[in-house]
């Protein structure tokens, strides 16, 4: 006999998801990922002056706010036709990477350790009623510890970013043509002193750690797997004199038994919405060929976000994908290989940012000149710490007249696409045996491995309807 079980909310960043679950003799046979809010920014967007995307898209999320910048400031000069300076790409660049490093401390320390490692039972914001925490306590105590000491780390780099985009989250330096920061020798003497206590304790620290967890709960190796489909729209690519530092747009259909590594076309990018709360005359279209309306009485749907295709597959993309595309790692395709590679990306990030500022020259960082079109069309992609993100936008009378944002949570918490098959985490989750029932921990972590992040939405706004508030007790 099939029972569901539906955990909400998921995410310790924010809520706005749910997972549910049909377990038969201890053993998940379908998944839903449930994201419960509507993303409106497309039509915000709509009639706004070109330039007005940069910082209205960074407001989309608080948490990966510079990519967005980043991705609509691509886009936009793909349509006005304009090449960045080459020092307003080292300064944005090493922005963007700062964001990763602050995500990737966050989220290893803040939201994956709790899953793994026993908190303070006198603090309520640790309580929990799993119960399969296997370190000893003195290693427990460690890793403790160092989740209180990641809380600077992390913050240090978003004080990194700051130095070149004046503020984080929301930054003001990344704009058309390069960046609006100038660089000073000032800057540079303090982003080296910060990447170097940054990178002592990725080095020695964070890598220990996560290989403690890995030691400790190898069966994580077994789980989550999915589709082993893996996507990356490229970063810190394709430099005049560098090269690529990273990863280049790739794909590989089927990783984990050996598929190619091959170069990603954009051109095959659908998305799918028979099973998401959208309606259009279209229930497969490409980015640029339209915006559905969002419809939450549609029969048969269970979620706002929609099922993001590649050549009519699922793909999976974030850290593991990067890791493996570039061929840094390639242990496997598991939930605990997700928690490693994100760890052993901080680290190859680090070294990216070390690179970017040796390059960089004291003085104005200059912006390429621009003339707003009155018609012109562009794509921004490139990928940020959860995955791949794009932006593609059309331009009529000098001003927006299409606006398509498909973010990594997109392509990671898909719905089920209109064959009915179930989306990237979906699948991860599906054949997974559980050990209780009643305590399910291996749904979170699972899902957990994706950095699952739904804030890149917006409420809507209803008048004359007074908002509802529910107590969530742990």
């Amino acid at each position: 006999m099939s029972e569901k079980i539906i955990l909400n909310p998921i995410t310790r960043i924010s809520g706005f998801m749910e997972i549910e679950v049909t377990v038969e003799n201890r053993r998940i046979i379908d998944a839903r990922t449930k994201g419960q809010m509507f993303r409106g920014f497309e039509m915000m967007l709509q009639g706004r002056a070109p330039l007005d995307a940069i910082y209205y898209t960074e407001r989309i999320c608080g948490i990966c706010s510079t990519a967005h910048s980043l991705a609509a400031t691509i886009a936009l000069e793909q349509a006005f036709g304009v090449e960045p300076t080459i020092q307003g790409r080292y300064v944005r660049d090493f922005m963007h990477g700062c964001e990763f490093l602050q995500n990737h401390i966050r989220h290893f320390y803040q939201f994956t350790v709790p899953d793994f490692v026993k908190m303070p039972e006198n603090y309520p914001l640790y309580q929990t009623n799993f119960r399969d925490f296997r370190l000893p306590k003195e290693t427990n105590d460690v890793i403790v510890q160092h989740y209180f000491d990641s809380l600077p780390l992390s913050r240090s780099a978003h004080q990194l970013l700051a130095l070149f985009g004046g503020k984080a989250p929301h930054n003001h330096g990344i704009f058309m043509g390069g960046t609006t920061a100038s660089i000073n020798a000032d800057s540079i003497v303090k982003c080296q002193s910060i990447l170097r206590e940054i990178g002592d304790f990725i080095e020695n620290v964070m890598i220990p750690d996560a290989g403690t967890l890995a030691r400790y709960y190898p069966d994580y190796y077994e789980n989550g797997t999915g589709y082993g489909n893996l996507l990356s729209f490229g970063c810190f690519d394709f430099y005049p004199e560098l090269g690529t530092l990273y990863v280049e747009p790739s794909v590989s259909v089927d990783a984990a038994a050996g598929g190619a590594v091959r170069t990603l076309d954009p051109r095959r990018i659908t998305e799918e919405i028979d099973y998401s709360w959208y309606t259009d005359s279209l229930d497969t279209y490409t980015p640029f060929e339209t915006i559905p309306m969002d419809d939450q009485n549609k029969e048969g749907a269970y979620s706002f976000i929609k099922a993001s295709k590649m050549e009519n597959l699922s793909f999976e993309s974030g850290p593991l994908a990067r890791q493996w595309l570039s061929g840094e790692y390639r242990r496997g395709i598991s939930t605990m290989d997700r928690y490693i590679a994100r760890v052993m990306e901080a680290k190859k990030i680090h070294e990216i940012l070390l690179v970017l500022l040796d390059q960089m020259i004291p003085g104005p960082t200059g912006q390429a000149p621009y003339l707003t079109p009155n018609a012109a069309r562009g794509q921004g992609l490139t990928d940020t710490t959860r995955g791949a993100l794009g932006h593609w936008i059309k331009i009529e009378n000098s001003l927006l007249d299409f606006y398509q944002i498909i973010t990594p949570s997109v392509w990671n918490l898909s719905s089920h696409g209109n064959d009915g098959t179930p989306g990237t985490a979906e699948r991860a989750l599906i054949g997974t045996e559980l050990a209780d029932e009643d305590r399910p921990s291996e749904i979170g972590r699972i899902i957990r491995s994706f950095d699952p992040c739904v804030s890149c939405a917006t409420h809507v706004f209803y008048p004359n309807k007074e908002p509802k508030f529910i107590t969530v007790v742990p």
